[in-house]
């Protein structure tokens, strides 16, 4: 049988073989911003309704502010599947379908949303008991594919009419089924609950239950401060592509007093979380418009350093709260969790800023001038959001000069902080300092004292510190760590100036004890590297480890040489002893003691 291949279908053909998608991590690598329609409108949505949502987000200027996923929440799709098993529209309030309605969305320069659940109906299906086929569970990779047929860029996934031992396992699959779907589609978790596999498989994920209408909630639903207190807690675990969500805004519906939504959008802003209009935009107050469109706030909660602030004192209900910024900047969140008038202070020095800084007052628009603590007073349930403008103060080498390669590299040397974009030099995420050495205390890094010197511990997963050396000459050089662990999951990696120089390298598990971090391993790995000046980045990629020195060698190995070895006294030499160097003095180590190159012990 003959086929005839118009030009079309070979255009069609050629441009699926050439599309490119991105990475599911770096879907959204700041907050997503948009709108929903559940607080609104709950079940009742209908396609003109949709449309004219659509008309307003461009119309009001929330598209050109960043607001730009219509997501339709629960209730658009009908009870049956068709024929096929395929999820369809509800043909009675979206006639035109769902291919239709993402195609008028995507012409107003936004993105199409729809909702649906891994059980086996649909929240409101389930709630209002009605025979349903409305949930996904075992038709994952069907639902997924038919999402992308018709354009769909953001998935929220509930938890309804499901099994709760299964949680992980359906999740996992809907994640799977949509990067397998051919389109690029965003995927949010909504089981009203934080767990730790769901950064791993999802963009999103609910850390709550649901929001509604109050500051403390009195029905069966969370306050908006109920849900900010809840929230805190998972800073940590925000980044670039991965948000923690706290639900979306009750801002511009009935319920919360002005300075309770001002409030909610300070909250949202300084957490990094997503922000989901989800009010009648086609008749919002000017009131609420400023809220929604003031610009400070967005660029805070947009600012691409990805760091979800916390919650850093709470003095009788009067909170501050921080969280850095890509340029170097800090932003401060005053609360009154108060149902009074309440004067709420933060002294800069408190968050480790020295001296006066320029603030600006993102909801008074204006510039408070340089200052180094502020005390404002706030009403009951009110806020303030600040930015102060550090001037950008240069990093510098620990030691007064870059370090040299070929050559050691103590752990503890790492740069000096600076202020501004590329002046941070550590990245320490549990700022209490666990360790037992006073050789740099104003860091946070955890520094400990052992036989060898000071070390640094207690490093964790995202962790880094950073040195300026001074590379010799290019070529290729053999690099020794000295590590040390009590898992079998610990690794780290070394990068550049920002290029990575290895992969990750594996931390071998202590052999003896339980939580052993005293008995270190030398690693190796060849790197190549380039003459002059660069920015060297130790970061932890797996589980808890110890590290104390990091050392580039010429050689195929950076054992001594037996000429070296020969100058050791006989008194430590036959043991196995270690050659080490501190400062500008060499020594040697055995058996935990250590002597200088005479063979007297060094007390």
């Amino acid at each position: 049988m003959k086929v005839a291949i118009t030009k079309a279908t070979l255009a069609a053909a050629f441009s699926l073989l050439t599309m490119s998608f991105a990475h599911p991590d770096s879907l959204v690598l700041t907050p997503p911003m948009g709108w929903n329609s559940w607080n609104v409108f709950h079940e009742n949505i209908n396609e003109n309704q949709i449309k004219e949502i659509a008309d307003a987000m461009v119309e009001s200027g929330l598209k050109d502010a960043g607001y730009v996923f219509l997501n339709l929440d629960d209730n658009w799709m009908d009870t049956k599947r068709d024929a096929q098993g395929n999820l369809q529209n509800n043909p009675k309030t979206f006639p035109s379908g769902m291919k239709a309605l993402a195609d008028y969305v995507h012409a107003k320069g936004l993105k199409f949303g729809l909702y649906g659940d891994r059980g086996k109906r649909t929240c409101h299906h389930y709630n209002s008991n009605w025979q349903s086929e409305s949930g996904s569970n075992g038709h994952e990779e069907q639902d997924a594919k038919k999402l992308a047929e018709w354009g769909v860029d953001y998935w929220k996934y509930d938890n309804c009419d499901s099994d709760p031992n299964t949680q992980e396992k359906d999740y996992t699959a809907m994640s799977k089924a949509l990067r397998n779907s051919g389109r690029d589609i965003v995927f949010s978790i909504c089981m009203w609950e934080y767990k730790e596999w769901m950064p791993k498989i999802a963009n999103l994920w609910r850390t709550t239950f649901d929001i509604g209408p109050a500051w403390i909630s009195q029905s069966w639903y969370r306050g908006v401060y109920e849900i900010i207190d809840a929230n805190n807690k998972y800073w940590q675990i925000a980044k670039p592509g991965h948000w923690n969500d706290p639900d979306m805004l009750e801002v511009g519906n009935d319920g919360l007093s002005y300075e309770e939504q001002r409030s909610q959008m300070t909250m949202w802003s300084i957490m990094a979380a997503p922000i989901m209009i989800s009010s009648d935009i086609r008749k919002m107050s000017n009131e609420t418009k400023e809220l929604y469109l003031n610009k400070d706030m967005i660029a805070i909660n947009q600012d691409s350093l990805g760091v979800q602030g916390h919650r850093i004192s709470d003095v009788d209900g009067k909170q501050v709260w921080t969280k850095p910024l890509k340029n170097g900047d800090i932003a401060v969140a005053l609360l009154n969790n108060n149902s009074s008038i309440q004067t709420v202070e933060c002294n800069f020095a408190d968050i480790g800023v020295e001296g006066e800084v320029e603030v600006r007052d993102a909801w008074k628009k204006k510039d408070l001038g340089p200052v180094s603590h502020v005390s404002i007073e706030l009403p009951a349930h009110g806020s303030a959001l600040l930015r102060l403008i550090l001037k950008p103060v240069p990093r510098a080498p620990f030691k007064g000069e870059a370090l040299a390669i070929p050559g050691k590299i103590e752990v503890e040397d790492f740069d000096v902080n600076g202020v501004g974009q590329g002046n941070t030099t550590y990245n320490e995420k549990d700022t209490e300092n666990h360790g037992d050495s006073d050789y740099r205390p104003d860091t946070g890094v955890d520094l400990y004292k052992k036989a060898t010197g000071v070390i640094v511990g207690y490093n964790q997963a995202g962790e880094w510190l950073e040195y300026t050396v001074k590379v010799a000459k290019t070529g290729t050089y053999t690099m020794n760590a000295s590590v040390a662990s009590a898992n079998n999951t610990s690794s780290f990696k070394l990068s550049m100036d920002g290029k990575d120089i290895t992969e990750e390298i594996s931390v071998p598990q202590a052999t003896t004890g339980e939580n052993n971090y005293d008995e270190y391993n030398t690693v190796e790995a060849k790197v190549n590297l380039t003459e002059g000046e660069h920015i060297l980045r130790f970061t932890v990629t797996g589980d808890w480890m110890d590290i104390d020195y990091i050392k580039f060698c010429e050689n195929e190995s950076c054992e001594e040489t037996e000429e070296i070895r020969m100058t050791i006294p006989a008194t430590v030499r036959d043991v196995s002893p270690r050659l080490l160097k501190k400062g500008n003095a060499m020594f040697i180590e055995k058996n935990g003691k250590r002597f200088d190159l005479t063979g007297h012990r060094i007390k």
